[in-house]
């Protein structure tokens, strides 16, 4: 993409808009990586081929039924723009609510040291956490090695807003951190129960990828296993936060109490009043 949207191409905002339907607006704007308001307010502006081209694959890959962050390949999470497709979850809004708790909860301390993020995905948390936080160090990981991939590109992409070294590693769960400390564990894990499938909706049943949708056990299995094995990985006073189906994560929080590592231990409700993240301190 050049520096600029406008360039000496003769289509205009409004022509490719009209040519694209209903989204074409939000389309162009996502390609442009501009405000929604941009392609309305600019009608006139040229449009460069290379997007106009962009838009039309976006265009199609809608009317197959993908979702919009998958078709325009991007999605907003909290500061950063991230690179997004079939290989990883597009980040949820619910998500960043989870950032912000971490950060406000480490805002007190002296001393931030190390966060791990499990099954990161995209890497919309660990970025967030290298970005907005104060920590020594984020490591990454996933059982993915595709979505590893997708990470790299978007480490790179946020090189300028990393406070933070980010440290990648591919394994399932907490394998990869076998003997490191940390402040902070936190995950979104695969918490869909396989019995489940047909009730999701289709833009993510058909689209997203199962490794980081489903979870055996009732879809308990991932985050039974996080709450288990964080206990040797976080410091006394370091925090396991994690975002669960809402339906469980009364089970979730009754694991960290029956392990007898953890104190502290709430559910937070996310932006539509759901109990969606459930945390706890190491002892």
């Amino acid at each position: 993409m050049s520096d600029s949207p406008i360039t000496s191409n003769p289509r205009t905002a409004s022509a490719v808009i009209a040519e694209l339907g209903a989204q074409g607006s939000d389309i162009i704007a996502a390609l442009l990586e501009v405000p929604r308001s941009w392609p309305m307010m600019n009608r006139d502006a040229a449009i460069d081929a290379e997007i106009i081209s962009a838009a039309r694959n976006a265009a199609s890959k809608l009317r197959k039924g993908a979702p919009f962050a998958y078709a325009v390949g991007t999605a907003c999470f909290r500061h950063l723009n991230l690179l997004v497709d079939e290989r990883v979850l597009i980040p949820r809004p619910e998500t960043e609510v989870l950032v912000g708790e971490i950060l406000d909860r480490m805002k007190p301390r002296a001393a931030w040291g190390t966060a791990i993020d499990i099954g990161t995905g995209s890497g919309a948390i660990a970025l967030s956490l290298a970005s907005e936080g104060k920590f020594e160090r984020v490591i990454a990981t996933d059982a993915s090695l595709d979505a590893l991939d997708v990470v790299r590109s978007n480490t790179e992409r946020s090189r300028a807003a990393l406070c933070a070294p980010v440290e990648l590693r591919h394994g399932s769960l907490l394998a990869p951190v076998a003997g490191e400390k940390a402040q902070v564990v936190v995950s979104n894990p695969p918490y869909v129960a396989f019995a489940e499938a047909a009730d999701l909706p289709a833009g993510v049943r058909d689209w997203e990828p199962p490794l980081a949708l489903f979870s055996g056990h009732n879809g308990m299995n991932a985050s039974a296993g996080i709450v288990r094995d964080s206990v040797s990985i976080l410091e006394p006073g370091g925090i396991l936060a994690l975002e669960v189906d809402e339906r469980r994560a009364s089970l979730v929080a009754e694991l960290m109490m029956q392990n007898g590592a953890y104190a502290d231990i709430g559910v937070r409700l996310d932006l539509a009043g759901r109990e969606r993240f459930v945390f706890a301190t190491r002892i």
